[in-house]
């Protein structure tokens, strides 16, 4: 089947304009063959989406406008054709039948990039972390350690900074800020077990580092998408963490 032959066969069944025989077919083909299906599904959602929203001149060129966004050169070559759209749109005021190849390229673009433009996605671990500038106090003993993990730290080659930060911890083994950028450091290196012993060391103390280790702890479930464990950690931070409205806005997301 080719491209054109699938869409139309999703144009005819949207449009309730398909025969017995074609239905039949069309029932097959979602059954046995998944990414049929799952193409299906979004055409009908792509569908929906574009019929409900495009009832006025307006939204049908805030539609030709976010569809140019994904193929400027599709759109291009249609250029006649979408302005007869706007005409009939103008002389009718109700629901307009949109050109089948706005679905046919919405579609296809979506399904290569694998996006749902038509749901919401996760909430990503990017999104939400913000890491703080590393600047350690000198101490005695560790000046060479302190000057290459901070900068190393804030040049984000981590992998320097946790070395240098394990130098450092060995010297002072409880020194809560070391510990915590240790965390972050491995936490951005995907060293996941070792920056949540890291983090709930931190929280299990009382330090000025106690929620801050909270909410990353969080962030590394996030960051490996187990929302669950990453929603029981956000609840248990306190309105007066520092972290706290973040929290609350990746819980609503979650």
């Amino acid at each position: 089947m080719t491209p054109e032959e699938k869409y139309d066969l999703f144009d005819r069944y949207c449009t309730q304009q398909l025969t017995i025989n074609d239905q039949k077919r069309l029932d097959k083909l979602v059954k046995e063959d998944t990414a049929f299906a799952k193409e299906f599904r979004l055409y009908q959602d792509l569908h929906l989406h574009i019929e409900v929203s495009s009832t006025s001149e307006k939204e049908q060129k805030a539609l030709e406008n976010n569809l140019k966004h994904i193929g400027d050169n599709f759109f291009s070559k249609r250029k006649e054709e979408v302005k007869q759209s706007h005409k009939d749109i103008t002389k009718q005021p109700k629901v307009i039948r949109i050109p089948r190849w706005t679905y046919a390229i919405a579609a296809s673009v979506a399904i290569i990039i694998g996006v749902y433009f038509l749901t919401p996605s996760d909430p990503v671990y990017k999104d939400f972390v913000d890491i703080p500038e590393l600047s350690l106090t000198e101490r005695s003993g560790g000046e060479v350690y302190i000057k290459k993990a901070e900068e190393a730290f804030n040049e984000r080659k981590y992998d320097v900074a946790a070395d240098n930060l394990f130098a450092l911890l060995q010297k002072d083994i409880n020194n809560s800020e070391y510990q915590f950028y240790y965390g972050i450091s491995l936490l951005e290196l995907n060293r996941y077990p070792e920056a949540k012993n890291v983090f709930q060391k931190l929280y299990q103390g009382d330090s000025l580092f106690k929620y801050k280790a909270l909410w990353f702890e969080a962030l590394a479930e996030l960051k490996q998408k187990k929302y669950s464990r990453c929603r029981t950690l956000l609840k248990k931070l306190p309105k007066t963490a520092e972290d706290y409205q973040n929290a609350q806005k990746l819980l609503n997301k979650l």
